[in-house]
């Protein structure tokens, strides 16, 4: 913290409300300022300080805290003050104030604002009213739902190539404001207003940092809402970022990870990077549609697809799918539970229609998969023909290897509460996902037991919501399956075998045993798919009451009901759909 003399045209300039007061008032106010500059990360005062001063901020952006999990309860930005409450209140400090980057303050003692208080009561009430209007909005300009407009993107090995992808992302938000990329040749050495001004004038601002531990490259930290680090796959995993960036902690601000590719995803690099930044989100970057990609998830213009469980129906999704491409909805993230989950891992490892079609064909059609019965000591079937159709669709991927960020869904009997995996081995947290209780056998994994994310969240948006602002298409094709028993059919109990045979030629059929157990399992989360529904953006529900959970054979039926419902949906919505998207 370095202090000087303070500037009275300056400050005039940068305080609105200052120029409102009597000339004499104000330039004894402006000479008995303290002005200084704050370290981004650097805290101000803390909370239950005593308050000795209230600051006007010229430049730069101050965050406020609570608690000791450093909850931010919002901004406060150039011409506004803050720690006027406290010295109003006579009471200790509510909040701690951090700098959220290298900030220009003047700083208003105990005494002077006792003394201006008595000289002019005006200049008091106007203050009273300001700090009224923060309290009952819990500090103004709450701006973390709004998305970043200031980025650090950091180079994490010689090679990356940082300046220009700074300029490919800069090229994708132009789509939603004017960004400008700021070098080390232009921003090292320049005062923190000049960086207010910049980020001022333009919507979006890159600062682009060198490929060394480097005073540029903290100052890049220190300016930044959100973090983007850009590295090659194939090198070596490196932490440079760590030792400079003091405000990770306290500030928690989003971190991505842009992971580039020649070609198509090096499976296992995404591991190695995120074992090192484990708080950042992993994007594979193999051209500028990806990163343009990034960019929408970013700053919460994205459109993310959920996709619900409902066995043999779900090749519906695949319908549904088939006609949002054809209508140019591009799908950023996507997520599921069960079938959902499998057809979903399909989109977030970018196979096309045909591969999709063929793949699942292969998998579901041409051999069933529930067909390896045993003895039913844990399940009907021994999920072994599962794990093997799994594994030879999907090979040996990691889920964070998909080129689209991606998650499926299970339900952990163990806590008896939902399972979100982003991580780890696709085919078994897919195999997991897929395990209808009495149908397939749970998964076990470190002493927990896992089974069809369908018994607790068929529909997962509100997952999808926590992780990605954005728009969300559900697509349910499970809610409105009922099982029912053949007309005229009263009983308690099973009768004789011959006579069971000869009521179901005579079409007084009971629901078989995998049916029941299937429906079972999905019963339990009709609560939360409705309010899935409910929280959707657009909710594609085909109806599919003419295929069975378990008809496999509906494969190409259910296709085609699917991709008509959604041609249907699509001409009626498609118009409300693009209006939906998040303002910044």
């Amino acid at each position: 913290m370095s202090s000087r003399s303070p500037d009275p045209n300056r400050i005039a300039e940068a305080v609105p409300w200052l120029r409102t007061l009597p000339e004499e008032s104000q330039a004894a106010l402006v000479a008995s300022m303290e002005q200084f500059t704050l370290a981004g990360g650097a805290a101000l005062f803390s909370e239950g300080d005593v308050p000795d001063a209230m600051y006007v901020v010229l430049s730069g952006c101050l965050g406020a805290y609570h608690g000791s999990d450093a909850h931010l309860l919002g901004q406060v930005v150039a011409g506004e003050t803050v720690g006027e409450t406290a010295l109003i209140t006579g009471q200790a400090r509510a909040a701690t104030v951090r700098a959220l980057r290298d900030c220009e303050l003047a700083r208003i003692a105990r005494a002077t604002f006792d003394q201006l208080a008595e000289r002019d009561p005006a200049t008091l009430m106007r203050l009273t009213r300001v700090a009224l209007k923060r309290a009952s909005a819990g500090v103004q300009r709450q701006r973390t739902s709004a998305g970043p407009r200031t980025m650090a993107i950091l180079p994490q090995h010689a090679g990356a190539g940082a300046r220009e992808f700074a300029e490919v992302l800069a090229r994708a938000l132009s789509q939603y404001g004017q960004a400008v990329v700021v070098d080390q040749a232009q921003g090292e050495g320049q005062a923190p207003h000049w960086y207010s001004e910049i980020e001022g004038r333009a919507r979006f601002v890159l600062y682009v940092a060198d490929e060394s531990l480097s005073a540029w490259r903290g100052l890049c930290l220190r300016q930044a809402d959100a973090i983007v680090y850009v590295a090659v796959a194939g090198n070596e995993p490196a932490v440079w970022s760590e030792a400079c960036d003091p405000m990770r902690a306290p500030r928690r601000r989003p971190s991505h990870i842009a992971l580039r590719h020649v070609t198509k995803p090096r499976l296992g690099a995404a591991r190695r990077w995120l074992k090192l930044l484990n708080y950042a989100r992993m994007h594979h970057v193999r051209d500028d549609n990806d990163a343009a990609r990034l960019v929408r998830l970013m700053i919460g213009k994205s459109m993310t697809l959920v996709l619900s469980g409902g066995g043999a129906r779900g090749f519906a999704h695949l319908g549904v799918i088939k006609a949002l491409r054809e209508r140019g909805v591009v799908i950023d993230a996507v997520g599921g539970t069960s079938i959902g989950g499998i057809i979903g891992a399909g989109i977030a490892a970018d196979w096309d229609d045909e591969e999709m079609t063929e793949n699942f064909k292969r998998a579901f059609v041409r051999t069933n998969p529930l067909s390896d019965y045993t003895f039913p000591f844990v399940s009907m079937v021994s999920g072994r023909k599962v794990s093997r159709l799994l594994r030879e669709a999907f090979g040996s991927r990691d889920i964070e290897d998909l080129p689209l960020p991606y998650f499926c869904v299970s339900a952990n009997l163990t806590s008896g509460q939902v399972a979100v995996h982003r991580s780890g081995p696709l085919w078994q947290w897919l195999r997991a996902s897929v395990a209808i209780p009495g149908v397939l056998p749970p998964v076990f994994h470190n002493g927990q037991v896992y089974v069809d994310g369908g018994v607790i969240d068929n529909l997962p948006v509100e997952i999808m919501r926590e992780s990605q602002r954005g728009e969300v298409i559900a697509v349910d094709i499970g809610g409105d399956h009922a099982v029912t028993a053949g007309e005229g059919l009263e009983e308690f109990d099973l009768p004789p075998l011959w006579r069971m045979i000869v009521q179901w030629y005579t079409g007084r059929r009971r629901p078989s045993i995998l049916q029941i157990l299937l429906r079972a399992g999905m019963v339990n989360s009709g609560a939360t798919s409705f309010a899935s529904r409910s929280a959707s953006t657009l909710l594609i529900q085909p109806n599919l009451s003419g295929i069975d959970l378990l008809n496999w054979q509906a494969f190409d039926k259910a296709i085609e009901m699917g991709y008509q419902h959604t041609l249907r949906v699509l001409g009626a919505e498609r118009e409300q759909l693009d209006e939906q998207a998040p303002l910044l």
